[in-house]
């Protein structure tokens, strides 16, 4: 048994039997084959049924056994030391991809690659027959044998899908928000006047040899106020963005005053009138400087523009 917050058993055995079923399933499918593809021509809705059912009666063989291998892994939440950090998007690309290879028997994810993947060789294995059907004698020979292959194949993908969507214990301590989800809301960001940095925030805790990444976010900084000033994203817990705030950080205590929330399907004429609103509140507490002038003469510039865009349109 492993030490720490994390308690399990070696996976090994179950990895080898999940080796060993995708073995006989391809040797079922290598015997179904050299059988149905003789009448082929004649009945070839029953080479494509034989074939379904070798393919379809391995879900649940592969599933039972990845389904113990996976909820076997036990869990205790320790007490997570937390520390605020801002990344780019492509260094949340690449955190992410670190942080999926260290935890994949943590994480609950859905794998839309793999997916297609298995979709692929199921297509292929009907196929691959009526296709080699014409060609040479050698390869219409070996089409059992590439049947087989791709039986081995779709387990060994099907498998290792299935295995990264069962939760565990562990899963909802260690939560994934793809990048794909946050592309979208961050280059919205990128586009807003006024704004300086934009990129993902987020909450790393740290305990035991573990790290958790907690409360990721899309946020932007304000040019001229970036240390006090904060737009971020609201994520829901599906995933998904839910609308936009708008906050500062005015005086020496822990908590920042909230100026001004938005929906998540803001435009950029909307998310550009919280920077104003943002730094007018900041300058009417705080005073202003040169800086801030030149900010907030280019974010009223761009709201004139966009004020007629919309009259041109419209008229």
């Amino acid at each position: 048994m492993t030490e720490g917050p994390v308690k399990s058993g070696s996976l090994l055995s179950y990895q080898i039997l999940v080796f060993l079923i995708v073995i006989l399933w391809s040797i079922i499918g290598f015997e179904v084959a050299q059988v149905r593809l003789l009448s082929l021509f004649e009945a070839p809705l029953t080479w494509v049924s034989w074939a379904v059912f070798v393919m379809i009666s391995l879900v649940p063989a592969i599933t039972a056994v990845a389904w113990r291998m996976k909820t076997r892994i036990r869990f205790v939440e320790p007490e997570w030391e937390f520390r605020e950090r801002e990344v780019s998007l492509s260094e949340y690309e690449i955190m992410m991809k670190e942080y999926q290879g260290q935890y994949r028997n943590f994480i609950s994810i859905v794998d839309h690659f793999q997916i297609l993947l298995i979709c692929i060789l199921s297509i292929v294995a009907l196929a691959v027959p009526f296709l080699l059907m014409r060609t040479t004698l050698i390869l219409i020979a070996a089409s059992p044998f590439i049947f087989s292959f791709i039986v081995l194949l779709y387990g060994l993908v099907y498998s290792s899908v299935i295995f990264k969507l069962i939760p565990n214990e562990a899963s909802p301590h260690f939560p994934l928000i793809s990048e794909r989800l946050l592309r979208s809301s961050v280059e919205l960001l990128q586009k807003v006047p006024g704004v300086s940095w934009t990129g993902i925030r987020m909450s790393i805790g740290e305990a035991s040899g573990y790290y958790t990444i907690r409360n990721t976010m899309p946020a932007s900084r304000i040019e001229g106020i970036e240390s006090v000033s904060l737009i971020r994203g609201v994520i829901d817990e599906s995933g998904h963005l839910s609308s936009f705030v708008s906050t500062l950080h005015l005086d020496e205590s822990d908590s920042s005053k909230l100026i001004d929330e938005i929906p998540r399907n803001s435009s950029i004429k909307q998310l550009t009138e919280l920077v104003y609103k943002t730094l007018q509140i900041y300058i009417d507490t705080k005073g202003t400087d040169e800086v801030l002038d030149e900010v907030l003469e280019e974010v009223m510039h761009s709201l004139k523009r966009f004020n007629e865009a919309e009259e041109s349109q419209s008229s």
